[in-house]
């Protein structure tokens, strides 16, 4: 079987049937593997069990916390902060660091996540709108940015990071929304963050070629 660089699938013709083009190396072929490996296998139960055990474990740890909050310290409900942090690890250990998932996956994963972690702790803390203000709006940026220089260094692989590239460009428009809603403050990292989104967008209509717009239909249905 022959294996297609740019669509990462394996496939019996010189033409790759998804994109239309040559395959990457004709005469390369290999052996077809109708099991995974043994070790692969036992590789995955490792880590199904290492992510039960940190849910269990995050769950002792927040409902240790409540019952001490409620006893000692009712008038301060400080419990939040915790489940808040240990939300976050939880997605961190299981979604980022455990987890076969796709690269663009964690990345937007880590947004959000941690964007929710320090809203909870600047809302709890008074609500100084840091957070709305200043971290939420770099975040995005440095996502952006983050996967814009994979999509530049695996140029074959480009299509599987349109969809988070797309989403992270429709996210940089919600420091602008919250800036018109009254939530932030602050204009200008609102407004870098939009302007950042709009030169990206144009950026990859301009210098991709023809098919990541047929990717945009396939998978948005523009």
């Amino acid at each position: 079987m022959n294996h297609c660089m740019n669509c990462g699938v394996w496939v019996e013709h010189l033409t790759c049937p998804l994109c239309h083009r040559k395959v990457a190396n004709p005469t390369f072929t290999t052996e077809v593997k109708w099991y995974p490996d043994y070790h692969s296998l036992k590789q995955k139960k490792g880590n199904s069990f290492v992510s039960r055990l940190v849910i269990f474990v995050s769950i002792v740890i927040v409902s240790t916390c409540l019952l001490i909050n409620i006893f000692v310290t009712p008038d301060f409900l400080w419990v939040f902060y915790v489940a808040a942090t240990v939300l976050y690890l939880l997605v961190t250990s299981n979604h980022t660091i455990n987890s076969s998932a796709h690269t663009g996956a964690k990345i937007f994963g880590q947004v959000i996540s941690l964007s929710g972690l320090l809203i909870v702790v600047d809302v709890l803390s008074g609500f100084r709108r840091w957070s709305v203000n200043f971290v939420v709006p770099f975040l995005i940026i440095t996502a952006t940015l983050l996967i814009t220089i994979i999509i530049l260094k695996k140029r074959m692989r480009w299509q599987e990071y349109v969809g988070f590239i797309v989403a992270l460009i429709v996210l940089g428009f919600l420091p602008v929304g919250l800036y018109i809603t009254g939530i932030a403050t602050i204009l200008w990292p609102c407004a870098i963050t939009t302007l950042y989104a709009l030169l990206t967008l144009l950026g990859m209509l301009l210098f991709s070629d023809k098919t990541f717009k047929e990717e945009l239909v396939r998978r948005f249905h523009i």
